[in-house]
């Protein structure tokens, strides 16, 4: 029976400190080479993994982005990308623009990643104009009239970071906009609030779905701790929680498993696979 294994990265595989420890990467290379098809399944961008992953062979495409990406890291291509219609993509911007408020802007053209943002201050949001997308990415750029870019089957992602106060109304404001998903949440490392839009075909449950056609596999095991893997856990064949998940996760799961901290997520394939930890 071919199985694929699917972890999470951010509290899951990835340490407190958010990386791979020595012994996570040690064990999971064994496992890769013995044969396992191991992939990750994250929120981030390409490039806000991909550098934190390079120790680890990862042949099994992997899902990004919650769901907008199926990302090959050997080949560095998108093999599946869930864009918006440009017709919610202008509703969207219109709902930003009445409101007086600035937003990131992510189009993915000839398997290249572009930002741009209408406001010059936007400059100051690391979260989204970091140094690795600046780096990575084929342009990040101020554009005062993002519609002039908006192309069919480009725009994949827009975002932005302010106060509640800025924020709230635009939520409200899109919420009935056909074809799009939209998290709203408070940044607990600085305090202000995030706005991230997406298209609703892009969650990490279909593209778990698609990923598992696409591969030909018999059985898919999840490995997550927060509520944006629970819609993966809803499909899988079988779902393990680390240790620091929350209640919500541990509840759903098959198991619990040790911690982030405590390599887990390595521990419990290494066992699977070759019948012995480290």
């Amino acid at each position: 029976m071919s199985t694929l294994y699917l972890s999470d990265l951010d509290g899951t595989l990835f340490t407190t400190k958010k990386n791979l420890s020595e012994r996570t990467v040690s064990l999971l290379t064994e496992c890769i080479e013995a044969g396992a098809q191991f992939a990750v399944a994250t929120a981030r961008m390409p490039y806000g993994c991909d550098y934190r992953l390079k120790e680890l062979p990862l042949h099994t495409p992997s899902i990004l982005t919650n769901g907008v990406f199926i990302y090959d890291f050997n080949t560095k291509s998108y093999l599946s990308t869930k864009t918006m219609d440009t017709s919610s993509v202008h509703a969207v911007l219109d709902a930003f623009q009445k409101l007086d408020t600035g937003v990131f802007l992510y189009i993915l053209e000839e398997n290249e990643i572009r930002i741009f943002y209408n406001r010059a201050d936007m400059a100051s949001q690391t979260q989204y104009h970091s140094d690795r997308a600046l780096e990575c990415c084929k342009s990040v750029e101020y554009l005062s009239d993002l519609s002039s870019v908006v192309k069919e089957d480009s725009v994949f992602y827009l975002a932005c970071t302010d106060t509640e106060e800025k924020l709230k109304p635009i939520h409200d404001a899109i919420a009935d906009i056909p074809g799009i998903s939209c998290a709203y949440y408070l940044n607990i490392y600085n305090g202000l609030y995030c706005i991230e839009i997406f298209s609703d075909r892009a969650t990490k449950k279909h593209a778990l779905l698609e990923l598992k056609e696409m591969l030909g596999c018999d059985e898919v095991v999840v490995f997550g701790d927060n509520l944006n893997d629970l819609s993966m856990f809803e499909v899988a064949d079988r779902c393990y929680a680390v240790e620091n998940s929350l209640d919500v996760v541990k509840e759903q799961a098959t198991k619990i498993i040790p911690g982030c901290d405590e390599d887990g997520v390595a521990l419990f394939l290494h066992e699977e696979i070759l019948g012995n930890g480290k």
